[in-house]
């Protein structure tokens, strides 16, 4: 792990975040600019993963220049629900993720925007059961940052309440972002790549992954599994397996072998459907197909997140200044002018 004052390239490291099974995640500085600093632990699978995550992050990012990044910049921006990947190095790059040697260990990284919160997990620490709606809602905006994977057929195969940063907006709401894209591989037959109750939190993920097979069949519901047992949590006040203090063995055998329904324990969420959306989202077989159909069974109860109020760029007030000083600068030298044609019309 690094600690603060470490150095990688130009980027000063200030704070841990969290760490990960395959990363680690800094608050960090570039100059007097913060970020959010990525790095892979030193193994290949975790290297490889991050530099697919980069890939499809820059894919995703907004624009950032050209004529349409130089509008957008002065319009109000919609919190991101992924984070936005920046360049890893001070100069151009072809690469996306940035690779250097720390202390004669080689890294992989890359470099994010800065956003502010609290990791879901603490978060839950902090209020055990968090209000129905804003579980709901957490839920719900995850399934959507998802929708990229869901969309080309892609797996996320890692989604835990570690990976989530929440912050709270200015009418309360929570708003999280998913820190970590996962595995991103297709879906179908996942052969023995990986140890998933190695590189994965085995209190949630799908047991058909953590099952002793060679060959193993996933779908897009491995990720629906995820969110729902997320869901549960949220709602029931305990994780649905839990994971403190126990080893992952332990986790793992208690995920594939008890499948007895996990009750919610809450008469008014049965009322209202909510409980039956849980039971199946975590459900052995007959789950939702991916999480877009969660998403949605949500939304039907609950509606859909409320619209955050944007924030005005600083730059448009500026420009709107400067505007202002232009045209009032043009008005006074075209009265000057009229009011000299109007002297001389006079004489």
């Amino acid at each position: 792990m690094f600690v603060y004052g470490d150095y990688l390239g130009d980027l000063k490291v200030t704070k841990l975040v969290r760490v990960w099974r395959t990363a680690a995640l800094y608050e960090a500085l570039r100059g007097k600019t913060e970020v959010l600093l990525k790095v892979a632990h030193p193994s290949d699978d975790c290297a490889e993963r991050l530099k697919r995550e980069a890939l499809v992050l820059e894919a995703l990012s907004p624009w950032q220049t050209g004529p349409a990044g130089f509008v957008r910049s002065f319009l109000p921006a919609s919190r991101p629900v992924l984070p936005v990947i920046q360049a890893p190095y001070p100069n151009r790059s072809k690469r996306v993720h940035g690779e250097i040697t720390f202390r004669g260990e080689p890294r992989v990284f890359s470099v994010l925007s800065f956003a502010k919160g609290k990791i879901l997990s603490d978060l839950i620490l902090e209020n055990p059961q968090i209000w129905h709606y804003q579980a709901a809602w957490i839920v719900s905006t995850l399934a959507q940052a998802l929708r990229p994977l869901v969309k080309s057929n892609k797996c996320h195969l890692n989604i835990s309440p570690d990976i989530v940063l929440v912050d709270t907006d200015r009418d309360g709401n929570l708003r999280p972002i998913l820190m970590d894209l996962g595995f991103i591989i297709d879906g179908g037959e996942v052969d023995g790549q990986y140890d998933w109750s190695r590189l994965s939190e085995p209190a949630y993920t799908a047991p058909e992954l953590l099952a002793h097979t060679q060959a193993r069949s996933i779908g897009l519901e491995a990720d629906v599994y995820s969110l729902g047992i997320i869901f549960y949590e949220m709602l029931a006040g305990h994780p649905g397996f839990e994971a403190k203090l126990r080893r992952d063995e332990q986790v793992r055998d208690d995920v594939t072998q008890n499948r007895k329904p996990l009750p919610v324990g809450r008469p008014e969420l049965e009322q209202a459907g909510v409980a039956r959306v849980v039971e199946r989202a975590i459900a052995p077989v007959g789950r939702f197909k991916d999480v877009l159909e969660l998403s949605d069974a949500l939304t039907a109860i609950y509606s859909a997140p409320p619209p955050e109020k944007r924030t005005i760029p600083r730059r448009l007030y500026v420009l709107l200044a400067t505007l202002g000083v232009i045209i009032l600068g043009i008005g006074l030298v075209a009265g000057y002018l009229l009011l000299q044609v109007l002297l001389n019309n006079g004489r």
